[in-house]
């Protein structure tokens, strides 16, 4: 319709093909994806010019669909362009700084390049954190991020130290069954079980699990995981039946990915 109103080049189309390339991203056809956010692209900038936030914005949705595919080098191309559009127009401290400063710290962090991610994800704390003030779930986010570089790092202790902090946060800001809020318990037990801490790990990753299990669309990864931690733990706490439970779920998700 949008089309047939307004023509081929229109920044509506732009706007109808970008949710388009967002569709196909939440369905993992990531590649369909690309091709629709590049089209999106380039009537915004034929329409914007290549110094406008709308522009960043199909930038950063471009690189996010990149990124799945493992298209690093092309992705942070992408978002440092968006990034130097968003500083020239809104400034260094903006949520669309920190929100792109967040996926660039995404992808450095699965490039295991994990300094760089650090200082992304800190500086992408600290702007939140001056727009919204201390107590709000964005600051969280990155903080959650910030925390996964320690865990990466194996600085279990400061990795603990803000998983607890987010998990407060969580609670503070968001419902108690909201997935960040799972997430972030299946994270923490993780990094206890790395420390060994078995009976200080079980309640978080059973808390965790226990959130997103009754969720419509969990997140699988996370799933996995805290039925994969949660049989360790069980494990080494002397607690066969349990630890038994999770090895059987596990092996019931493998063999019926639709119940995943």
């Amino acid at each position: 319709m949008h089309r047939q109103i307004y023509g081929e080049r229109h920044p509506l189309v732009a706007d109808d093909l970008g949710s388009l390339a967002a569709a196909q991203r939440d369905l993992g056809y990531y590649s369909e994806a690309e091709r629709l956010d590049r089209q999106a692209l380039d009537i915004a900038r034929s329409y914007y010019g290549n110094d406008h936030p709308k522009t960043a914005g199909f930038l950063t949705a471009l690189a996010e669909s990149l990124t799945y595919q493992n298209k690093f080098a092309e992705a942070v191309s992408a978002l440092d362009q968006a990034l130097a559009i968003q500083e020239r127009v809104y400034g260094p401290v903006h949520p669309s700084v920190a929100e792109t400063l967040n996926e660039l710290g995404n992808v450095a962090s699965m490039r295991d390049q994990l300094d760089e991610a650090e200082v992304r994800f800190r500086r992408s704390a600290d702007i939140y954190r001056a727009v919204y003030g201390d107590h709000h779930y964005l600051v969280a986010i990155a903080l959650s991020n910030l925390a996964g570089i320690y865990m990466d790092k194996k600085d279990y202790p400061r990795a603990e130290q803000l998983f607890r902090d987010v998990v407060r946060r969580y609670q503070e800001t968001l419902p108690g069954d909201n997935v960040n809020l799972g997430i972030v318990h299946i994270k923490l037990g993780r990094t206890l079980l790395r420390q060994n801490r078995y009976r200080d790990a079980e309640p978080e990753t059973l808390a965790g699990y226990e959130i997103l299990i009754k969720q419509s669309s969990p997140s699988t990864s996370f799933i996995r995981a805290a039925r994969k931690d949660l049989a360790a733990e069980y494990g080494a706490l002397n607690q066969p039946q349990q630890a038994a439970r999770f090895r059987a779920e596990l092996e019931t998700a493998a063999a019926n990915p639709s119940q995943r």
